[in-house]
């Protein structure tokens, strides 16, 4: 588990901020489930990644669901052979947004391993133009299921969706099928995407 260094000179304004940036503290009533989520992804050194910055808050609830075992659950183990095939990504749009549209992507940031990211991320989906309830997306980079190689222990797979703009298509900046150190945060910057979703669960081959 990594630990966020806390800034001296800033108090954290919710308590989502205050348990992100301490990992170790509990807070001694229930969290909000967008909360619970942050929490979840700070707890697996995801918050202030190389996939999810720091100051990330939650606007959606995220749901993947595949059609081996079901919706997932943040930060559960799942089988490779539970994952290979192409999930569902389900999400409803903000209050007062119903056209907006979506970009979907799933990385592993561990790639070969946590220890050696060496090929991280790893882009293993890309869908935009996705309208909740209208629109299926359109498919940037083409499903690949996990396949962390043997006795590299638990990888971290993560569903990002941003909020894109409504006149144009996000681009890749590179072959779709060049998947290895996929620089997800410039792939955000160069199309102008906003992080608004996220979820994420473990695999392994043993």
């Amino acid at each position: 588990m990594t630990r966020s260094k806390r800034r001296a000179s800033r108090r954290p304004s919710t308590l989502c901020e205050s348990t992100a940036a301490d990992p170790l503290r509990r807070p001694t009533f229930a969290l909000t489930s967008s909360c619970t989520r942050v929490y979840s992804l700070s707890d697996a050194g995801l918050l202030g990644s190389s996939l999810i910055p720091s100051t990330f808050t939650p606007k959606i609830t995220v749901h993947a669901t595949y059609p081996s075992f079901g919706n997932v659950q943040p930060g559960s183990t799942y089988a490779v052979s539970e994952t290979q095939d192409e999930p569902t990504v389900s999400f409803n749009a903000p209050a007062g947004q119903p056209e907006a549209k979506y970009t979907v992507v799933l990385a592993d940031p561990d790639a070969p391993s946590r220890e050696d990211p060496k090929w991280g991320p790893y882009m293993h989906f890309a869908l935009a133009d996705v309208v909740p309830g209208q629109a299926a997306g359109t498919t940037l980079v083409g499903y690949m299921g996990p396949a962390p190689p043997q006795g590299t222990g638990p990888h971290r797979y993560v569903f990002l969706v941003y909020a894109q703009p409504v006149d144009r298509t996000p681009e890749l900046g590179r072959d779709a099928e060049d998947r290895p150190k996929f620089d997800v945060a410039k792939f955000a910057k160069d199309n102008e995407l906003d992080l608004v979703g996220a979820t994420f669960y473990y695999a392994e081959n043993k």
